[in-house]
């Protein structure tokens, strides 16, 4: 019984390790620059690391990178596209 339990847990293991490569993966393919106003994007500071937008589409393998400013705009319009639509449909 133990080979079993030792086999199930190496394949898991092994797909962690398979996921994390993938996302370091698409981490190398991030721009230099916003990807709405090409403001540039330095990648040693933390603190543009902690403030900017990452936006991964799988299926295109699209990787798009957004500043504050960017993103705070985006996020406001659909805000009101919502709002819009919420009362269209009232």
């Amino acid at each position: 019984m133990g080979s079993i339990k030792r086999t199930i847990e190496r394949k898991k293991t092994k797909s962690a390790q398979k996921d994390i490569k993938k996302q370091l993966n698409k981490f190398d393919s991030i721009g230099d620059e916003c990807s709405a106003c090409k403001a540039p994007f330095d990648r040693k500071s933390k603190e543009q690391a902690l403030m900017w937008k990452v936006v991964v589409r799988e299926k295109e393998n699209i990787v798009r990178l957004y500043c504050p400013d960017c993103w705070g705009k985006a996020m406001t319009a659909i805000k009101q596209i919502e709002e819009k639509l919420g009362h269209d449909n009232s």
